[in-house]
């Protein structure tokens, strides 16, 4: 597989933490990343919750997702980085990496059509509510512990760019109304609109609108690509880039020989 290294946009849920560029491919998570940030990476299968006719059990969903949130909180607490850079990163943005895996698989449970506009609605309105789970969940855990101390950062720097009782007032109340644990929550690969394991079914390529839902992109691949020609790989490029750009920026696909 070879990756085209170009930087792509990493995003935060939280409005008051900056977009930034990823610059650096993390092997271990397959995304492009912020160079010298630390990253917690964990995966949840939405297959692992779904029935034999593709129903999927939100309340079983919305516990992992509680608990992934959780041990990727603790698991910050408790690592040494061996990069007294990602260390810092660690302690500043505590960033979660939580990739929900088998979005075209869900599909193909359920024998739905994957070219209709009805499967993508649906499928996307469960990616914006796993994400939803997530950003409150750390939110709650910001509320009972401590937010991100990038907001901290973040916050200095505005202060210090205009300094008045006001805006103090006015940041601390914005820190209050949307402050989560984690400046990064959420990654999905285009590669996982597909059903894993096989070729690639071309007419799964409209599922893509629902990378638009993650922080960050992934470019883990469990596909095969080798049956299509060289218009159909360039068209799905062309696809990714467009819905990164107007999401959160320009992000590449890896590409596989």
């Amino acid at each position: 597989m070879i990756l085209n290294l170009q930087p792509s946009i990493v995003s935060s849920p939280c409005p008051l933490l900056s977009a930034e560029q990823g610059t650096d491919y993390c092997a271990t998570t397959y995304m492009h990343v912020p160079q010298h940030s630390a990253w917690v990476a964990q995966q949840i299968d939405l297959l692992d919750f779904t029935s034999a006719d593709g129903e999927v059990s939100l309340s079983k969903l919305e516990a992992a997702i509680h608990a992934v949130v959780d041990a990727g909180d603790r698991i910050h607490d408790q690592s040494e980085w061996g990069n007294p850079l990602q260390e810092y990163d660690s302690w500043l943005n505590r960033r979660l990496a939580i990739v929900f895996r088998g979005w075209g698989d869900l599909v193909q449970r359920r024998r739905a059509d994957p070219g209709s506009l009805q499967t993508l609605r649906e499928i996307e309105q469960l990616a914006e509510w796993c994400n939803s789970v997530a950003r409150h969940h750390s939110r709650h855990l910001a509320q009972r512990m401590e937010c991100c101390p990038a907001l901290d950062e973040t916050g200095a720097g505005v202060l210090q760019r205009r300094p008045s009782a006001v805006w103090d007032v006015q940041w601390s109340r914005a820190v209050a109304a949307v402050a989560l644990r984690h400046r990064n929550l959420t990654s999905l690969s285009p590669w996982d609109i597909f059903p894993r394991y096989g070729p690639a079914d071309w007419r799964y390529a409209n599922l893509l609108p629902v990378i638009r839902f993650a922080d960050c992109t992934s470019f883990h691949c469990d596909v095969t690509i080798d049956q299509w020609n060289a218009r159909e790989f360039n068209d799905f490029q062309l696809r990714v880039n467009a819905i990164l750009r107007c999401s959160k920026g320009a992000g590449l696909v890896a590409q596989r020989v």
